[in-house]
Parts: C-alpha cells; structure tokens; sequence
C-alpha cells in the first residue's frame, strides 16, 4: 500500500453473541502504531441479542511507508461480555534501510594506533526506490574529538538504491583519549526512521610505565529484577536492577534511542505509546570493557474503552421509618 493514495477496500469482522443475554450496546476502538493508518469503515453493531451477529469493518490507509501494527477491539455495556481484540497487520509502501551489523565494537588500541577498518552493508529492503542523503560519524564521549571515522566504502551521497540493492561503508577507530569511546556512525536517507544509527565503541589504551598489565576480563553483568509485564495497558515502565562487583557503571537505552545513556535502578519511562518496546542495558567495568546487554521486550496495549454509564432517573432517596 503505497502512502497517500487512499484507503484499501475495507475488510469485515463479524462479532457474534455466543451468550444468553442481550448485549444493549457495544463499542468499537481502532488503534495502532504511529502512522498506522487502521481506520473504522463500518460498524452495524448496536444492540445484540443472543445468536445474533454484525460486521465490523476496518481500512487501511498508513502515512508512512514500514511494518504497521493495529488493534480492533471491542467492548460490551456494562461489562456483560469479556472483552474481544483483533491484530492488525500491514506495509506500507516505500523504501526502507537496514544497516549490518547494527553495532560494533573495536579491539582496545593504544593512543595514536589505527584499527582496520570495519565493513557495514546498507540495504534497501522496502519496496521503492531509496535516496541516501549524507554519512557521518559522533562520539558522544570526549565529543570535541572524532575517534571513529568513515574511511571508505561504496555507499555516497545522493546514491539511489534499488529495492534490495546494497551498499557499504568503511569506518576505522583511532583513539586519541584513553578509556571507554563509544560512538554512532549515522546513515542519512530517505526511508522512515532516518538518521539510521549503528553504535560504534572502543577503548583508547593509555601508555603506562613499563610492566604495566591491564587485569584480566571479568564481564561487568547488570540484571533485571522487576519489570513490567510482557502484555500491559500501563503506559509507564519501571526497571529495577542490580550490578555485578566488576561493574562501575551502567547505561540504558529505550527501543531506537540514538545511544546508551548513564542511569540508575529504578529506571522509569512514562507516556508511552501503544506498541511494541525494547529496553535495554549493559555494564561498564572501571577501565571501559562492556558486557553483554540484557534486553528485554513489551507491548503496551491502547486503554480500553469506557463503557459509558447508564442514565436513567436517580432512586429516590429512602425515608428513615418512624
């Protein structure tokens, strides 16, 4: 479906009562992710009795080209039903960039050394034509210094790729500060979601006076003791966590956040929107070696609808017996 030119034909649901009891009213929600574009087309439900069905109808209209998620769901008055929901699925049309692998990580360097350089391919794996518009590396620790820097590759400026066509990029490390580097190399385009980011680190050895040693690896862990559920309506999320003995420092990241950031147990994130979410953490040990990161994945569903009140005259108050 490509963005822009109109809706699809709708497509019907039927809702049936299996119970015994009327249903006197039933409301209908349609949601999704950013740009989704799952829309209510049709909806004969109203009341319904016993054996009887309706056709609820929903298009597809997305404002952006990717993967779209959505939910149909329904609720009864008064709550006389359980609550029924629909996944809903689809692409829209455009181009979209991969990039791999996604991070990397350099081998520690003295100061003044320069690494072979790293190989990441670019792919275009939408369905129409994508532009790149600019490379770039940052380092966001000792920023006033580029400690990673592209070095070559196919990929350039103003390149078009096909769908399914690819392209690379070269990127070295050459230290200039010691300890913990780490860094993004950021690909400029076209697609959704752009600038794309591959997080880059290294670590800058400092010279030392002779028969110095660095101590060997013992991996910084972090662990994640509570969290939300998997499946949730909350739109915040609390992490606590708990560090290793080897680990100084921990940093946090939430789904495609541009790096990891320093934080502290509980880490807690609010207003979140209904989809699907990744958080994720790892540990630094004193001289800047990481760990493996802890990942963990969520879906925030969008809040039910209220089922409205019913109106009617108020009772009239009791009299006390005399």
């Amino acid at each position: 479906m490509v963005p822009g030119t109109g809706p699809t034909p709708p497509k019907a649901f039927t809702l049936s009562n299996t119970g015994d009891v009327e249903l006197s009213a039933v409301f209908v929600m349609v949601g999704g992710n950013e740009g989704a574009g799952f829309g209510l087309a049709g909806n004969t439900c109203g009341k319904l009795a016993p054996g009887a069905s309706c056709q609820i109808s929903v298009d597809f209209d997305p404002s952006t080209p990717g993967a779209k998620e959505g939910t149909l769901q329904v609720a009864s008055h008064g709550g006389l039903a359980p609550q029924a929901s629909v996944e809903l699925s689809g692409r829209g049309a455009g181009p979209e960039l991969s990039v791999a692998p996604s991070t990397h990580e350099y081998p520690a360097l003295p100061l003044g050394a320069v690494s072979p350089p790293h190989t990441f391919t670019v792919t275009n794996t939408g369905s129409l034509d994508l532009t790149l518009s600019w490379l770039a590396t940052v380092t966001y620790i000792h920023g006033d210094e580029d400690q990673f820097e592209v070095s070559g590759g196919s990929c350039a400026p103003d390149q078009v790729l096909a769908p399914g066509g690819t392209c690379t990029v070269e990127v070295r490390f050459a230290p200039t500060r010691p300890g913990p580097l780490i860094g993004d190399l950021l690909i400029s385009s076209d697609a959704p979601g752009s600038p794309h980011v591959v997080t880059l680190s290294g670590f800058g050895i400092q010279p030392q006076l002779p028969g110095f040693v660095l101590p060997p690896f013992v991996e910084p862990r972090v662990s994640i003791l509570r969290r939300p559920a998997k499946v949730t309506n909350d739109p915040r999320a609390v992490f606590w966590l708990k560090a290793s003995a080897s680990a100084a420092t921990v940093a946090c990241k939430l789904d495609h956040e541009q790096w990891f950031k320093a934080c502290e147990s509980p880490v807690t994130y609010r207003n979140l929107r209904p989809g699907r979410h990744r958080f994720s953490v790892l540990a630094f040990d004193t001289f800047g070696r990481k760990g493996r990161p802890k990942v963990f994945r969520w879906r925030v569903w969008a809040p039910a609808p209220r089922p409205a009140r019913a109106r009617g005259p108020r009772p009239h108050p009791l009299t006390p017996s005399r």
